[in-house]
């Protein structure tokens, strides 16, 4: 395992990651930070070709550039809030009183949506 250590700033772990895997391959075998050190860990043998590669991709990294997983992170957290916002009045176990079934789903859900708001004030 060849080590290739790096100083930098921050650095967003999962976008430089990322970014080193698409562009190395194999001969990236992964990274740890410790402080304003990155260190890279490449193939045995990496030719220096590659190794100045990965010393360019880290300096010209950019943290505040997410990965296409984080990006859909955020997009995944957003239509989660914005789902929130329109649920709309609070479902009251009354208004299925005509029919069993939905009176027991309704009852149900009640019960779901107040366990999920107690977990969600626990954290």
């Amino acid at each position: 395992m060849d080590i290739v250590i790096i100083r930098a700033g921050q650095i967003n772990i999962g976008a430089l990651d990322e970014t080193l895997r698409a562009q190395l391959g194999s001969a990236f075998s992964g990274l740890s930070v410790n402080g304003e050190r990155t260190v890279l860990h490449l193939a045995d043998g990496t030719p220096a070709t590659v190794t100045d590669r990965a010393r360019q991709l880290v300096t010209a990294h950019d943290p505040a550039q997410f990965s296409a997983s984080q990006q859909a992170e955020v997009q995944r957290q957003q239509r989660l809030e914005q789902a929130r916002g329109q649920k709309g009045s609070e479902l009251s176990a009354v208004d299925f009183l005509t029919n069993p079934l939905l009176l027991t789903l309704a009852r149900k859900i009640i019960w779901l949506e107040q366990e999920i708001n107690d977990l969600r004030d626990s954290i």
